[in-house]
């Protein structure tokens, strides 16, 4: 994962405060299940947002979702003919993007900036390395899938669905079922858990008053 530690340790906290206000606000029914709506409405009372969501035909398959902003609101449009676990997913994902994303990540042009992204795929995909430098946009994109897995699939879980997993004991679809998220996020998750226990561990260690 090219990203800076520093910028997945600014995600995880805001993605920190987004739990920490639902459970105080509306407490989890099933630890396991992120209630999208619950989450729509922490994202809009924490950034004074009116948010509309809306499941609506792109023409373009690739494209799974996209956020719109204006002054103090803003629309979630998430492709409609997808899986049930992808439409949580992305509907999830894109919220995130409202939580985290600062005013430099906001770009007008949005047809092109999703060209770019794809082309940042494709080569990512042809070379197999990642990617050095990645963009703006893509970092954004990179980040609001770690925040959205956060949300989704909490660190509480992973150790012990890795340990399972290693043990033949459970599988990533089973574990993908129980959170009721596409597998492909439960396979991200375990694959970058190392850097992300060790971003969660600077920001416990902060809050402990041992960090810097």
């Amino acid at each position: 994962m090219l990203i800076p530690a520093d910028e997945i340790v600014k995600v995880l906290n805001k993605v920190r405060v987004a739990r920490e206000h639902l459970n105080a606000s509306w407490p989890p029914k099933d630890a396991c299940v992120l209630s999208v709506m619950d989450f729509h409405w922490a994202v809009q009372d924490i950034y004074g947002l009116d948010i509309e969501m809306l499941k609506v035909s792109f023409s373009a398959e690739h494209v799974r979702g996209k956020v719109e902003r204006y002054s103090g609101r803003a629309r979630v449009l998430v492709r409609a003919s997808q899986t049930p676990e992808f439409l949580r997913f992305v509907a999830v994902k894109e919220l995130c993007h409202l939580m985290i994303d600062e005013a430099d990540d906001w770009s007008s042009t949005g047809v092109e900036t999703i060209k770019g992204l794809l082309k940042e795929w494709e080569l990512q995909g042809e070379n197999g390395t990642g990617h050095l430098n990645p963009s703006d946009p893509l970092k954004s994109e990179m980040l609001a899938e770690i925040a959205a897995i956060e949300m989704m699939y909490p660190r509480e879980f992973r150790a012990a669905d890795i340990a399972k997993i290693a043990a033949n004991e459970a599988t990533v679809q089973k574990v993908a079922l129980q959170h009721e998220l596409p597998p492909y996020a439960i396979e991200q998750a375990h694959r970058h858990h190392d850097i992300l226990e060790d971003c969660w561990k600077a920001i416990e260690a902060t809050l402990n008053g041992s960090g810097a």
